[in-house]
């Protein structure tokens, strides 16, 4: 479809009420597009990073069309499966709002998967809203492939953190908090420690809070990634961690020594630089210990 300029400056830039619109927009984290007539005219921050351009004319430039974005997949909603493209919103307003979900590539390459809200307040203008949902269908996709879960331990699944280990870092953002890593190694021969290993996964999960993540790291050795106010209660919490594990009905595991290394999130951290300083206090431990980096 030809783009004429007077379509993509229906809505000035520098006009007050474009102005007012924009400052509301730019607040969301969600991408959101503003359109008129099916074309896109205004987008907020959060998107114009997402695509790394300056505006909705170096958008239609580059792109053309806001449907050529939506990933040609099966799982998702795109172009493929929309009878009159000019009008694509009124295709994907007649799916159940479950199956509203389009993925796009950042450009970085990077995949993600948004659900689609459609609203249009004033004749001919649509305001359409992209919300990641990227981290949640991961989960869900593994949780249904059953491959969350370590079946030996109970623990979750390594690879399944590693898929969903950003969730940490934008709870963490949320709540104004710090991530706590805390890695426990089982100081023990290998058959030892699977015989302990179903009561001393049972004993850890007892003790933290749900939205507390277990995670089996190694064939002795398990991460817990939690979200705290300081390294000090990392280390009260590693040691309370330690002592009741041990107790009434666990005592069994008073008979198989542990090591235990921690380490809080500094500023600007990825979740795997806290893991690392977490493993490096690990090694840096001597048996039933605690060191904190």
């Amino acid at each position: 479809m030809e783009i004429s300029q007077d379509e993509v400056y229906v809505i000035e830039e520098d006009h007050v009420c474009s102005q007012l619109f924009l400052s509301a927009i730019n607040t969301q984290k969600n991408l959101i597009v503003l359109m008129r007539d099916h074309v896109p005219i205004l987008f907020n921050k959060a998107f114009l990073d997402f695509a790394n351009v300056s505006s909705a004319k170096g958008f239609l430039r580059e792109f053309g069309s806001l449907l050529n974005r939506f990933v040609p997949h099966d799982s998702y909603f795109h172009a493929g499966k929309v009878d009159n493209p000019e009008d694509w919103t009124a295709s994907l307003l007649a799916l159940p709002k479950n199956d509203r979900i389009i993925s796009m590539l950042s450009y970085r390459i990077e995949p993600h998967a948004f659900s689609v809200s459609v609203e249009s307040p004033v004749s001919n203008y649509t305001i359409v809203t992209f919300t990641d949902i990227s981290q949640d269908l991961i989960k869900r996709i593994m949780i249904e492939n059953d491959v969350s879960i370590d079946k030996e331990s109970g623990a979750f699944d390594k690879e399944y953190f590693n898929h969903t280990s950003k969730s940490f870092l934008e709870a963490a953002i949320f709540n104004k908090k710090l991530i706590g890593i805390t890695m426990i190694e089982l100081m023990s021969s290998d058959d030892d420690a699977e015989h302990y290993l179903h009561d001393f996964c049972f004993s850890i999960k007892s003790n933290i809070r749900q939205s507390d993540m277990l995670v089996r790291w190694g064939k002795k050795v398990f991460l817990l990634a939690y979200l705290i106010d300081s390294s000090d209660n990392a280390l009260k919490f590693s040691r309370k961690l330690l002592t009741v594990m041990r107790e009434e009905p666990f005592q069994t595991l008073s008979n198989i020594s542990m090591r235990v290394g921690s380490s809080v999130q500094n500023e600007n951290d990825d979740i795997y630089s806290i893991i690392s300083r977490a493993h490096k206090a690990l090694q840096q431990t001597n048996d039933s210990c605690i060191t904190v980096l």
